[in-house]
């Protein structure tokens, strides 16, 4: 079974233990993978599984309810705001709940003298917190303070061309590699903090409580009404 995995440390837990074939993606080469069929499923961003129609699987997503510290728009020295270009959802979040228009920056080269805050998500991001880089707001922080509801990243979505048996099994090799994680978290986050280059505790901090990943009816209930404010309409849940 081929599954895609976001090449961010938030989808380690996932995978760490899972029986599949993971197809490492970008948030914007994720949903391709899925349309051609080359894995039967996968993490996608919430913007592009509504834009493509791909069916989403309500069991498990990438999410936060609360600061999630691995997005976050970090103060710059110059006017006006930015955002890397691998950000579809996170800069979505920023416009509803604070109503600023970000330009796109393929580098951070110069982008903190250029402008007055940058947006950075993943592991970037996580960097940037652990080197002391001071922020203007956590983009999971402002969503839930503004709407209420956790805010849905990448979502599991399946390819229009798989088997739903298959897709089951893989989901299930998913989920069983995430409570394995939950069982004994130490290893896995120590090889994040080590492959990232960040403190162990932040790494903790990180998957203790910035990002999550079992959905229930709360999370489903705020999907949809993150799909009406985004703008997205209405989603394919299976």
């Amino acid at each position: 079974m081929k599954v895609v995995r976001l090449k961010y440390a938030h989808n380690d837990p996932l995978f760490h233990r899972a029986r599949v074939a993971a197809i490492p993606a970008s948030n914007l080469a994720s949903a391709q993978l899925l349309l051609t069929g080359e894995a039967c499923c996968g993490f996608v961003p919430v913007t592009l599984a509504a834009r493509h129609g791909l069916p989403v699987v309500p069991r498990l997503a990438v999410y936060s309810d609360g600061p999630v510290i691995s997005s976050r728009l970090f103060k710059g020295g110059g006017a006006g705001y930015a955002a890397v270009e691998d950000t579809t959802v996170s800069a979505l979040a920023l416009k509803a709940a604070m109503g600023i228009e970000l330009q796109r920056v393929a580098t951070l080269d110069g982008a903190f003298a250029k402008y007055a805050g940058v947006l950075v998500i993943g592991d970037d991001a996580l960097r940037l917190v652990d080197a002391g880089r001071p922020h203007i707001a956590d983009v999971g922080e402002v969503w839930r303070e503004k709407f209420g509801t956790p805010l849905v990243y990448a979502v599991l979505a399946a390819s229009p061309k798989a088997e739903r048996q298959e897709v089951l099994r893989a989901v299930e090799e998913l989920e069983n590699s995430l409570a394995h994680f939950y069982e004994n978290p130490t290893p896995l986050v120590e090889q994040a903090a080590k492959r990232l280059g960040i403190s162990t505790q932040l790494a903790e901090r990180y998957f203790a409580t910035g990002v999550k990943y079992h959905v229930t009816p709360r999370v489903v209930q705020g999907l949809q009404k993150q799909a009406e404010i985004m703008g997205l309409g209405e989603l394919n849940l299976l």
